[in-house]
């Protein structure tokens, strides 16, 4: 009862999917006692087992599907595996259409990161103390499903008053230093409304960004 029950809402969270639907958070369901879920190198049973995940955890950020929609891309350490989207349950929070939960931007060359949780915002980079504040815009494209933009606005101890523009769009992205995956590619254009201080990381910088929860 418990595994038809996991199959039918793993078929619910996938029949329903598109390529706009993803990356997503899901949790593990429909394991036996003592079961865990294994995250293996290739979406196939064959595949090495890369690591394991117990029955009840959740958040656990699906970048993309297999082209059979029966497999999901993970992130396992610093690199991907696939795991059987049979035993996950994509988390109800999440409707396809609401704007993308992002929780964590972040880049290199210089090195940045960008944390939300709604509706705050804290910008992080080298040599500047983090700058912290709000988004307070959220806009779809009306004409690409794929694309977003959202409008913060912060405040430095050194430079005062900052915008930060994101410009969000659900592709592929890489880090650039490991072989982890994302399905969220930001460009993020910070401007400093207060010139004469030189906010010293002033320009567009670009990056990834995940839906997952920090660790705690």
């Amino acid at each position: 009862m418990i595994r038809a029950l996991a199959m039918l809402l793993a078929f619910a969270s996938t029949a329903d999917a598109s390529q706009h639907s993803w990356p997503a958070l899901h949790s593990v369901i429909g394991l036996d006692d003592g079961d865990v879920l294994n995250v293996r190198s290739d979406p196939d049973i064959s595949g090495e087992v890369l690591d394991t995940l117990a029955s009840g955890t959740s958040d656990i950020e699906v970048i993309r599907p297999n082209e059979d929609l029966t497999w999901g891309l993970v992130n396992t350490g610093e690199r991907t595996g696939w795991v059987s989207l049979t035993y996950l349950a994509r988390q109800v929070e999440q409707p396809a259409v609401a704007f993308v939960d992002i929780r964590q931007c972040f880049g290199t060359e210089p090195f940045w990161s960008l944390s939300y949780e709604q509706p705050a915002i804290r910008l992080s980079m080298p040599d500047v103390p983090p700058a912290e504040g709000f988004i307070s815009g959220l806009f779809k494209s009306r004409s690409q499903l794929d694309r977003y933009f959202y409008r913060g606005s912060m405040v430095s101890p050194d430079a005062g008053p900052i915008d930060v523009n994101l410009s969000i769009r659900l592709r592929a992205c890489n880090d650039g230093m490991s072989d982890r995956a994302y399905g969220i590619e930001v460009d993020m254009l910070v401007s400093d409304n207060n010139a004469e201080d030189g906010f010293r990381q002033s320009g567009l910088f670009s990056g990834c960004c995940t839906i997952a929860p920090p660790a705690e």
